[in-house]
């Protein structure tokens, strides 16, 4: 089938490009009021739940997917060590509001610059080593962050072992018209009561809601500040570093800086993330930020599509979810029960990876791109299309044929000797036949 193609510049490419947008942003918009009421789908003998907290949750990571992304899929760094940052930032957030006394978003102002400055110092040894040993390396920041947050003499700070409470909530502001949004969302024919029920909001499933549009709001400031980067001269000397790093020394890159400021920016964005899931649970441990966490963030950035900006959205919900959804899983036809206890999430997950490594080697974003590519095809404006550019080509061959044999006698005769000059001589020399 022949993809349309639409030209740039028109209201078709208009539409194109923004309605897709604007789904995304009401669906944004309404999946909290619907995962307040825990939504649940049954298959087989198995009841999937989908609640607003594991969303919270998948949000947080989102961010925590894109700044590993900024560093291995547009950077070329491989680095499993992301959770350290995200570990620094839940926990520096947590004290400084528990302990403290300080609002969840005056702890950015420590956090940002910290992980900023950790990430550039952990960025320093990776000028020196690459590739697998970089891997290891920065995965044992991951594996010794839970020994130091369970030192003795860090404990009146981190909680030890026992992890940190957050006993200051985010509860919603009554001038916020939720609950009126909600109830607006109810009354929409045929899908409202299915989807919101009467569109009532308890005050835990309210804090919820709210809590959810301030995650939001970070992570959309973050996808923001991440795109404005990929797409500033920076971004460009960064991908060039990925795709060829002595091309881009050779072009006046300064190799050493910009890979440790992309340590950098990836190590702010993990502390935002960790801030982030302070905020979403209200709790930090030592285990959440170990080694296991390392290895979802890696999972989640190719399950989404490295390289890629939105694959993040699809990695942050992948590695909440899936390992959810498969824990909830009652029986298998022809699977022994005693197979479906333990981390089947976890076993999952790793499936899911091996599948889409042979299947979408690109990830999720990468094989949408691909299907949208067969069904629409975008070119410049006044550029023709496939079919109109085969019927041009056609109507001009007609066109040239009658030319040349209405006028035959002005052309030479094919064993005309006649010299060619030296200027066209020298013109031709090198040019395809």
């Amino acid at each position: 089938m022949e993809p349309r193609t639409i030209h740039e510049g028109t209201t078709a490419h208009k539409v194109y490009r923004w309605v897709p947008w604007a789904l995304f942003a009401l669906l944004a918009l309404a999946v909290p009021f619907a995962a307040a009421h825990t939504p649940a789908f049954s298959l087989g003998q198995s009841t999937f739940t989908f609640s607003l907290g594991n969303l919270n949750h998948a949000v947080a990571y989102m961010v925590g997917v894109l700044g590993l992304g900024l560093l291995v899929g547009y950077n070329g760094q491989i680095s499993l060590g992301n959770s350290f940052f995200m570990g620094i930032g839940g926990y520096l957030t947590a004290t400084l509001v528990a302990d403290d006394g300080w609002s969840y978003f005056a702890t950015l102002l420590v956090v940002l610059p910290v992980c900023f400055v950790v990430g550039m110092l952990v960025g320093l040894p990776a000028l020196r080593i690459k590739g697998l040993y970089l891997a290891l390396t920065t995965l044992g920041l991951a594996a010794v962050f839970p020994s130091i947050v369970r030192m003795e003499q860090l404990r009146d700070r981190t909680g030890g072992a026992n992890g940190k409470r957050i006993s200051e909530g985010l509860e919603a502001p009554s001038w916020v018209p939720l609950e009126d949004l909600s109830e607006a969302l109810a009354a929409i024919p045929v899908i409202g009561e299915w989807a919101f029920h009467d569109g009532r909001l308890g005050g835990r499933a309210l804090d919820g809601v709210w809590i959810y549009f301030l995650l939001a709001l970070m992570a959309a400031a973050a996808f923001w500040v991440a795109r404005n980067l990929i797409y500033s001269r920076p971004g460009r000397s960064i991908i060039a570093i990925r795709d060829n790093e002595t091309g881009a020394a050779i072009n006046g890159v300064n190799v050493p800086m910009t890979k440790t400021l992309t340590f950098g920016v990836s190590a702010a964005l993990g502390g935002l993330s960790g801030t982030m899931y302070a905020m979403a649970i209200q709790f930090v441990a030592p285990d959440v930020f170990g080694i296991n966490l390392a290895i979802f963030l890696i999972v989640g950035l190719v399950v989404g599509g490295v390289g890629t900006l939105s694959g993040a959205v699809i990695g942050g919900l992948v590695i909440v979810f899936v390992p959810v959804w498969m824990s909830q899983i009652e029986s298998v036809p022809g699977v022994p029960d005693r197979f479906l206890r333990g981390p089947t999430g976890v076993f999952f997950l790793g499936l899911l990876l091996i599948v889409l490594t042979f299947f979408l080697p690109g990830g999720v974003v990468y094989g949408v791109r691909k299907i949208r590519a067969r069904l629409v095809r975008v070119v410049p404006r006044g550029t023709l299309g496939q079919g109109e550019a085969v019927a041009e080509a056609s109507g001009d061959s007609a066109a040239g044929m009658l030319s040349r044999r209405g006028a035959h006698h002005d052309l030479p005769e094919p064993d005309d000797d006649r010299p060619v000059s030296a200027s066209a001589q020298q013109t031709n020399q090198g040019e395809p036949t």
